[in-house]
């Protein structure tokens, strides 16, 4: 996303020829459409001007800022954000849409293109397959920069998971002070791996998948060494390496 505030409302001295169009998500296909581009636009929030195009498993989101004319996008690919962009040109932003889901580019050939165009670290490392080393890397680096010896922090979890092949094939994540394992690297993410969370003392506990038949129910408790052997214990059957996608397109595979 982007550090601009964003608007919850479309002023006619900002963005006219959005007002014109009734709404952002008609403007946005407007500009496509004088492209002779095929995308189609949809609105999926409806409390700020905000439109969404996809295709060839790829999107773009596009918001508009509330202090200046600003269109601000987000551009993805299977669930995951590989960067962003802003301009005052809605011609283009469109441009950057329509070449960022038709042509499919590389982000190096996407900000060679569109100079307002930022590659995301996280997109780089996804493009290059690895998704799942770098959200590891990233997680316990993050969880150590806050890490005080004492206080509730999955930290220790991290690094025990990342000693263990079963766990280190996932996607990880935290919610809170949580651990949880997903099948796929975009999000939404899958539900069906069991998690973990600390209790205080050095000790934690872990849970079933929300998806089982006993959701959030405790599995056991532990030092972390103990939990994560529980956890690989109630790991789904045949719970493979993360692939990319979403929860959604795993369930429309099987």
């Amino acid at each position: 996303m982007t550090s601009h505030e964003l608007s919850n409302e479309i002023k006619p001295d900002l963005y006219p020829d959005v007002v014109a169009a009734g709404n952002l998500s008609n403007a946005l296909a407007q500009a496509l459409a004088d492209l002779g581009s095929p995308l189609q636009t949809a609105v999926l929030i409806d409390f700020l001007p905000f439109a969404r195009t996809e295709g060839n498993s790829r999107f773009c989101q596009i918001y508009i800022a509330a202090l200046e004319r600003l269109f601000i996008l987000d551009f993805g690919s299977k669930g995951v954000t590989y960067g962003t962009a802003s301009t005052s040109s809605l011609h283009d932003a469109a441009q950057a849409v329509h070449f960022w889901i038709i042509e499919q580019p590389d982000l190096v050939r996407m900000q060679d293109r569109f100079s307002f165009f930022i590659a995301d670290e996280k997109g780089f490392a996804h493009e290059a397959g690895r998704a799942v080393e770098y959200q590891w890397e990233t997680l316990r680096a993050h969880w150590a920069r806050q890490y005080k010896p004492g206080a509730l922090s999955p930290l220790p979890l991290i690094e025990a998971a990342m000693q263990q092949p079963e766990l280190r094939q996932l996607f990880p994540f935290t919610s809170h002070y949580t651990l949880h394992f997903s099948r796929t690297t975009g999000f939404p993410f899958t539900n069906d791996c069991p998690y973990a969370s600390p209790v205080g003392d050095n000790r934690f506990r872990d849970y079933h998948s929300p998806s089982s038949g006993n959701p959030g129910e405790p599995i056991g408790e532990g030092n972390a060494s103990e939990v994560i052997t529980m956890l690989v214990t109630h790991l789904p059957p045949d719970c493979g390496p993360a692939v990319d996608g979403t929860a959604n397109d795993l369930k429309e595979h099987a």
